[in-house]
């Protein structure tokens, strides 16, 4: 099942090579509130984070349900710094940073998934609460060389593509029925 038009619209929009992440920010929420209706009772809160040693600041999108804690998050860049070690390497430690903070409170569900967007392209990770486990995991950096601790390949899903839609609908999909049980 394709994007709704207005959603497909609103990415297409958005120059793919833009410096400004902002520029995704409108399609994703609109996405969310697509994925996860609040007929059904889901929340979506926009949250602006600071990026740790850094003067910039980032929304992340937290999805709950019926009031209990977040059953999904999504943090966004720009497209055009996956290329950059250094972008995948900080995406990649602020959404375990957030699988932290998560894990302090009561996660109402059994496993918690968080993307990583660079523009339409998502790496999904997955916080099993009763083993404290996040997949995929990470990668450590080496003592006296420059390693690739978050390859370019773990962001492989395309969400304007029907590989990527049809992963990222399986993953709501497995949300939707474990809130189902809260």
């Amino acid at each position: 099942m394709p994007w709704s038009a207005a959603v497909t619209t609103q990415f297409s929009l958005v120059d793919l090579y833009t410096h400004d992440e902002t520029e995704f920010y409108g399609p994703y929420n609109s996405l969310l509130f697509e994925l996860f209706p609040t007929a059904e009772d889901y929340q979506i809160s926009p949250q602006f984070k600071n990026v740790e040693g850094s003067l910039d600041f980032t929304i992340q999108y937290i999805v709950h349900h019926r009031h209990m804690g977040p059953i999904f998050f999504l943090e966004i860049k720009a497209y055009r710094t996956l290329k950059d070690l250094s972008a995948r390497v900080a995406a990649d430690d602020q959404t375990r940073q957030s699988f932290g903070t998560f894990a302090s409170s009561q996660i109402p569900i059994p496993t918690l998934y968080g993307a990583s967007a660079f523009g339409p392209v998502l790496c999904i990770y997955e916080f099993t609460t009763a083993t404290r486990r996040i997949t995929p995991p990470r990668i450590l950096p080496e003592r006296d060389i420059i390693n690739d601790t978050a390859p370019e390949d773990r962001w492989e899903f395309d969400i304007m593509k029907e590989e990527g839609e049809a992963r990222l609908r399986a993953v709501v999909t497995h949300i939707k029925a474990m809130a189902a049980t809260i």
